[in-house]
């Protein structure tokens, strides 16, 4: 997306690239990277204490933050930048291939009670969080009445105005607030549950007569995990803004079990929201079509056309079109009956235009040992529901675990492949081009997937270690899974497809671990275990 990057930012990342071109800096979730012994390396933190703030935890005009680490590093004091976030960095004092641990302390007393952990590695981006990882949750709702007060309905000496809806049982709240001198009336809620759907309407005084938007649907809006302000003009009355409609077709993607009705949603970003927006789409009619009516300012009429892309779970690493350009809409005025409703299949795969096919959860099964059978799997799926044809397979084989410049295996072109002798200590790769049976689009685009580990010479390493787990469950999984073992872990990881740790239990001392993966992107991952004593254990496991 190409949108304005906040000046803050840009300073700070210039100001790394000048005093640090040699280092590098850390994120969590973690990238699991081999030790290199000597290169130092450098890391930047940020911690939002805003809720810690509300909570009269922290005072910004009394009290400090500190970064506590071990590995003997001295306690770091962080800066103070706008919006009560605080930030600070280790230079030149960290080990590629070493995990630290730390916390952030108020003062020399109050110290986190959340654990975390870094790993140092060769990139460049920054560990950013919320205090003891509690994020804000504070929800303003905001009504403006000034196009109220100019039609006569609202009186601000006489009248009041107040929210009915879900989060009050459909009984009106306590009278918003009026902001200043402004007629705009304000309702902040504390207590409503992230993830919660909510659905209202504004009325004046008590009387029902007063309530607006009759005979048409509430207002609905998501409650996300941070702060939320939500504009409207009462009875959606305001000659400075247009109604703009997106529409999104989500059915095929709710048919081949890539969204979940239950617990996935679907926003749209861009230039107009700032990207980052809480604009979410609803299907209120069952359709699998969601819709999002919004009120855009008629400047928009002549400031270019909008620019967005529709999100599955309000995540960049879930948009649309990836790679592909923004979508774009002309904004006009509707004065003549020309409505603004854009309308599209998300990610434009629409069933009725031919489509290539792909596949995902590529994977190789089997034992990575000398002389043992193994097979390429993966998932099949066709937009236009055409069935696999002839995809054609190929084994090669690499130097490294990245599976860069591997070289083709002459008699690897079925999805079935004997280790060689040539394979040992290499690893191994399966590529897979999908192809359609029939249809104007036959072949789509290839996929790879390396082993996850090298060819033993024996029957080791991982094909002992497997019987360390002894249960996976469910797999695949859409919010926790659970893994049993016949001896206590010390560490548990779940590893993506880029070898990053995206979710790190250390200290465990326990034979059956959960994990929460209901926030992870769907796809593959590789599950390892590890006791005090070094011995390991690994499974794949599929997040649906």
């Amino acid at each position: 997306m190409n949108f304005p990057v906040h000046p803050a930012i840009i300073r700070k990342i210039m100001l790394l690239s000048v005093l640090m071109p040699l280092f590098c800096i850390f994120i969590f979730p973690v990238k699991v990277l081999s030790a290199t012994p000597d290169t130092t390396c450098s890391v930047s933190f940020s911690v939002n204490m805003t809720k810690a703030v509300n909570q009269h935890l922290f005072s910004p005009d009394s009290d400090f933050v500190y970064l506590v680490a071990d590995h003997g590093i001295e306690p770091v004091r962080l800066l103070r930048e706008p919006g009560y976030v605080y930030t600070g960095a280790l230079l030149n004092q960290l080990d590629s291939g070493v995990t630290y641990h730390y916390k952030f302390r108020i003062n020399d007393n109050v110290m986190e009670t959340v654990n975390r952990s870094v790993t140092a590695g060769p990139v460049m981006i920054n560990v950013s969080a919320w205090w003891n990882n509690e994020p804000l949750n504070i929800t303003t709702f905001l009504v403006n009445m000034k196009y109220a007060v100019q039609s006569g309905t609202f009186h601000p000496l006489t009248d009041s105005v107040c929210i009915v809806g879900t989060m009050n049982g459909m009984q009106a709240a306590p009278k918003m607030q009026r902001m200043d001198t402004t007629l705009t009336y304000a309702y902040v809620d504390t207590l409503l549950v992230p993830g919660s759907v909510q659905q209202y309407k504004y009325r004046i005084n008590a009387d029902s007569s007063g309530l607006e938007l009759l005979y048409r649907p509430s207002r609905i809006t998501r409650i996300p995990d941070t702060l939320l302000r939500v504009t409207s003009d009462f009875n959606n009355f305001n000659p400075a803004k247009r109604l703009m409609t997106f529409k999104c077709d989500m059915g095929y993607y709710v048919k081949a079990h890539h969204f979940d009705v239950s617990s996935d949603y679907i926003d749209v970003a861009g230039n107009f929201n700032g990207s980052v927006a809480n604009d979410v789409l609803f299907d209120r009619t069952g359709d699998t079509i969601y819709t999002l009516e919004k009120y855009i300012d008629t400047t928009w009429f002549h400031q270019g056309p909008l620019a967005f892309k529709f999100r599955i779970n309000g995540n960049w690493n879930t948009a649309e079109l990836t790679g592909k350009p923004n979508r774009i809409y002309n904004f006009h005025d509707t004065i003549h009956q020309n409505p603004d409703i854009f309308s599209c299949h998300y990610n434009n795969l629409d069933p009725s235009i031919p489509t290539p096919p792909w596949v995902y959860n590529v994977d190789i099964q089997g034992l990575l040992i000398y002389k043992k059978f193994l097979t390429g799997i993966y998932s099949y799926e066709n937009v236009n529901g055409i069935p696999e044809g002839q995809s054609t397979y190929r084994w090669l084989r690499s130097n490294n675990p990245q599976g860069t410049n591997a070289i083709q295996i002459d008699s690897g072109l079925k999805i079935t492949y004997t280790v060689d002798t040539l394979d040992i200590g290499k690893w191994l790769v399966f590529e897979i081009t999908p192809k359609a049976v029939r249809g104007d689009s036959l072949t789509g685009k290839t996929v790879r997937v390396v082993s996850s580990n090298s060819i033993s010479a024996w029957d080791v390493g991982i094909g002992d270690n497997q019987a360390l787990i002894t249960r996976v469950f469910p797999n695949p999984a859409s919010n926790d899974v659970t893994v049993e073992s016949k001896k206590e872990v010390d560490r548990v990881e779940l590893i993506n497809y880029l070898d990053q740790a995206v979710l790190v239990r250390n200290g465990v001392g326990l034979k059956s671990v959960t994990l929460p993966v209901g926030n992870l992107p769907k796809g593959l991952y590789i599950l390892k275990v590890t006791t005090r004593t070094g011995q390991f254990g690994v499974a794949r496991v599929i997040r649906d």
